[in-house]
């Protein structure tokens, strides 16, 4: 059984019933995604941010590769667009060779580029310098979660909506799943994965076997979005350098071309989806950096996301937490945490090695 039907969830469905296993996913949301899944940028990563002993750069770029199989097989739309990293002035030129010099680390293929070639292929930019990400690109997360979906129904797998894990015990090395729907029910499985996102501490802490050193608090983290009614100049996505003085505040668009900014980072207490529309001049101030010409009577808001952490404000990056028996002891369980960016490009990565770690 898998707790969580968000990308991470589907696809580790995906995964188990096509190696002949009777999977059932519970989700307490009315579809598919509705959390982290669809509120994000839709970037397919290419994996050059994260140190190279980390999941995070391993699955991010298996991923990378496995999803532009998958969505081109499925006729999922998406495009390898490429993508401009930019230091937007000289104090960012360090930053920008430890990028690259991680990049490389991490098999990923990724160049140096002038400030004359950045500027030649996108005219409207104001950059020093920069690199270029040609396997960076996007993808229609929505158009994702129902392939998923699919292929998960037609090894005959069950997804459960509008249904809630309220407790979770365990007897004979079998998980007994106490679940709520419009009607209470028990499921029994050998296996447990949860990949409930957001609520993956809450869902941990049902879990009375489960030792609480095993158990991550999950921090949120808060991204709103700006769109751009204007017309979209740009050619490839755009991601300046974050620093003490700068956001790093996108260039992203989706696949038809809608021009959209973010997100910024904030740290909150509660899921909260509603948008705080005085951060608008702090966005304008961030783009007219590398953007001089943006109009910021045409940039409104769009949406919020909210990122599932298991660092604090102020730590630094920490990885995705995958733990399994040899971490808590306690077999047949995956447990999940703090599975955020890259989470949709590793999807298809992190469902192969949550197989490997409970069937191997």
């Amino acid at each position: 059984m898998i707790i969580g039907a968000g990308v991470v969830g589907l696809a580790v469905g995906r995964c188990f019933s096509e190696a002949g296993l009777s999977v059932l996913i519970v989700e307490k949301e009315e579809r598919s995604g509705e959390s982290t899944s669809s509120r994000n940028s839709g970037v397919i990563h290419a994996g050059m941010y994260y140190p190279d002993d980390t999941l995070k750069a391993r699955l991010c770029v298996e991923g990378n590769a496995l999803l532009y199989e998958y969505a081109s097989k499925k006729r999922i739309d998406h495009k390898r667009i490429g993508k401009y990293i930019v230091a937007c002035s000289k104090s960012d030129f360090e930053k920008l060779d430890f990028i690259y010099d991680q990049g490389i680390k991490n098999g990923v293929e990724i160049l140096k580029v002038t400030k004359e070639e950045i500027e030649s292929s996108e005219s409207d930019l104001s950059v020093c310098a920069g690199l270029f990400s040609p396997n960076t690109g996007i993808i229609d997360v929505p158009e994702l979660l129902t392939a998923l979906e699919g292929d998960i129904q037609h090894n005959s797998g069950m997804i459960s909506f509008r249904t809630k894990c309220e407790k979770v015990e365990r007897k004979n090395d079998v998980f007994i799943i106490h679940c709520s729907s419009h009607e209470n029910f028990i499921v029994e499985s050998k296996f447990l994965i949860n990949c409930s996102g957001l609520d993956s501490e809450n869902i941990s802490k049902k879990m009375s076997f489960l030792d609480k050193r095993h158990v991550h608090k999950i921090n949120l983290a808060k991204g709103h979005y700006f769109k751009y009614s204007g017309k979209n100049p740009f050619k490839k996505l755009i991601y300046p350098i974050h620093n003490e003085s700068s956001l790093g505040i996108h260039v992203g668009f989706d696949l038809s071309g809608q021009l959209r900014f973010g997100p910024d980072l904030s740290w909150v207490s509660e899921v909260d989806y509603s948008f705080d529309e005085t951060l608008k001049s702090k966005f304008v101030k961030e783009i007219k950096s590398y953007w001089k010409n943006l109009d910021p009577n045409k940039l409104h808001p769009d949406y919020t996301g909210i990122r599932p952490k298991v660092q604090r404000k102020g730590e630094k990056m920490k990885d995705f937490i995958i733990s399994d028996c040899n971490d808590h002891g306690i077999k047949g369980l995956i447990n999940l945490q703090g599975i955020e960016s890259p989470g949709v490009t590793s999807s298809l990565a992190i469902a192969e090695y949550v197989k490997e770690l409970t069937l191997n």
